[in-house]
């Protein structure tokens, strides 16, 4: 039952007691909830179905153009580098970005330029940009608009380098490979290397004045020396020893070098026939070689030379034939139980008839020939024939009082025989040319050896234990024409030198430039020096 109460109407006690268990039952029933959850949580799952499909689509394009833009700028780089000219670079880039693009095109015109990159004062990098607008479904569904994707790469380039040197320190690990110090003045454009991989390969000390054009290193350079200058090329690699693969020389004649008070000599010019040949030799113990089979021509000819004698000859007078033979390298043989041994011998053979002659006053000095010496100290004026002359275990020693001549010569360094060059201006040592190599009067060499040793005046036997004390102190008129190759030495310059027809080399173990040394005539004018010490090649890196 229900009673109104001013207005409003007061439900019974049974009537709302019913209306409450209804509620209740009500309360608890779950048969509808899922469809409700579903209802109100699928605007949410539709989103996030559809933002993952925008973001993969996305994803997909921002991959394909990165990868495309990288390889533009690699692609442009390497036609950079590779000499291409004008914007041909560029070009090539742009070929490269079209061609690695397959789901993606461009909304306007590729980017390429070139740009600085580091501390470099000139570009040396090619930048590579774009951006390509495509619709993605979902977001196009809800903004009605398009997305811009965009893509950027940078790759440097670097151009590669062979290095040529006529300063060469060889030795790979050592500290202080070059070293420039005190007062010395050396300006020259043929460059230096130092092989040492060590942090402090080159050092300068003191106020010395260094400017040979570029320094190229393995390890580090003292930073003294980028000064504006002067090129730096420190930390490099695939540098090496230009002359690591020569062999030197040879000849076993035994010499002394003395010195004569002069006199009356015969200077004849003499008409000689040599020739050279080949001859096998055997023997049944190593020892008692026996000739075995014909000989072998290798060459043969005619020349006139001139001849110095102690006692008169005569016009149409036949001198007496020489006879040389270097024996060739020992090979053993085996058959069975019996050993023997092979080899081929080189024989120069040669004969003479004075043409003419004169008496003539000879000074008084030493006048040494090819071979084999102790020692080779000059002590008096001295002038040599052309040809090898090896230092066994002595010394190389010129003193600044005595004079020394040396046309077409070659020292040959063995056993720990050094250098000590105090040279006026009366010294003058000149290397063998290719023909003075190859005459059998003259190096004796093989075209190969010649071709190979071409330019060499002073050469040490790597097997040598070498000398750290070896000194070359000229002054402006000692000339020193060739090169000093000294591998297992540290070689002091103090002094200066002059060259004549070809470039002046310094390759040692160790070289230090220092006292009042002034070395500014390493070429002639008109001669390029072509030493090499290796190099790099084009380089081209991704950058950003």
């Amino acid at each position: 039952m229900s009673v109104m109460f001013d207005g409003h109407f007061f439900i019974g006690g049974k009537m709302l007691n019913s209306f409450k268990r209804t509620m209740r039952r009500l309360a608890k029933q779950s048969s509808g909830n899922a469809a409700l959850l579903v209802a109100a949580g699928l605007p949410a799952l539709i989103g996030a179905a559809g933002l993952g499909v925008d973001t993969a689509q996305w994803y997909m394009w921002k991959r394909e153009m990165q990868y495309a833009a990288d390889q533009a700028a690699l692609a442009g780089a390497w036609a950079k580098v590779g000499g291409t000219t004008g914007d041909g670079y560029a070009t090539r880039a742009r070929q490269e970005l079209a061609a690695n693009l397959s789901q993606v095109t461009f909304s306007n015109t590729p980017t390429v330029t070139l740009a600085k990159w580091a501390d470099s004062i000139n570009d040396n990098s090619v930048v590579v940009s774009f951006s390509a607008t495509k619709r993605l479904p979902f977001s196009a569904f809800l903004t009605d608009k398009a997305v811009t994707v965009s893509a950027r790469s940078q790759a440097t380039f670097s151009q590669g380098r062979s290095f040529t040197s006529c300063l060469i320190a060889v030795d790979p690990d050592t500290r202080g490979a070059i070293v420039i110090g005190g007062n010395a003045y050396v300006v020259a454009g043929c460059g230096a290397a130092a092989l040492s991989t060590h942090e402090d390969s080159v050092i300068k000390n003191g106020g010395a004045v260094f400017e040979v054009g570029w320094i190229v290193s393995e390890g580090g350079i003292d930073d003294d020396f980028n000064d504006g200058h002067t090129e730096i090329y420190e930390h490099q690699s695939n540098l090496s020893d230009p002359f690591a693969n020569l062999t030197p020389p040879t000849n076993d004649t035994p010499r002394t070098l003395t010195c004569s008070n002069g006199g009356v000599k015969y200077v004849a010019q003499v008409a000689t026939n040599w020739k050279q040949y080949t001859q096998a030799m055997t023997s049944t113990n190593g020892n008692s070689w026996k000739t075995s089979g014909g000989e072998v021509f290798r060459s043969q000819g005619d020349q006139t030379k001139e001849v110095t004698y102690s006692t008169a000859v005569t016009v149409g007078q036949e001198v007496a034939s020489t006879r040389s033979v270097t024996e060739g390298v020992s090979v053993p043989v085996t058959s069975g139980n019996k050993t023997t041994y092979t080899r081929s011998d080189v024989v120069l053979y040669e004969t003479g008839v004075v043409q003419s002659f004169e008496n003539k006053t000879v000074p008084a000095g030493a006048y040494p020939k090819p071979g084999t010496y102790s020692d080779f100290t000059i002590s008096c004026n001295t002038t040599m024939d052309r040809g090898v002359y090896v230092i066994n275990g002595g010394m190389l020693a010129i003193n600044a009082q005595d004079a020394l001549i040396g046309n077409g010569v070659m020292f040959v360094l063995k056993n720990g025989a050094g250098i000590r060059i105090n040279g006026g201006s009366n010294v003058m040592l000149r290397a063998m040319s290719y023909d003075e190599m190859v005459d059998p009067a003259g190096g004796n060499m093989t075209a190969s050896q010649a071709t190979n040793l071409k330019d060499m005046l002073i050469f040490e036997d790597r097997n040598s234990s070498g000398d750290n004390n070896d000194k070359i102190n000229g002054n402006s008129g000692m000339v020193m024409d060739g090169t000093v190759y000294v591998p297992k030495s540290t070689l002091t310059f103090a002094g200066t030198t002059d060259v004549v027809t070809r470039c002046f080399v310094l390759a040692a173990g160790r070289i230090v430039i220092e006292g009042t040394a002034r070395m500014t005539r390493f070429c002639p004018t008109d001669v390029i020096n072509t030493v090499s010490v290796g190099g790099t090649g084009n380089t081209v890196k991704l950058v950003a």
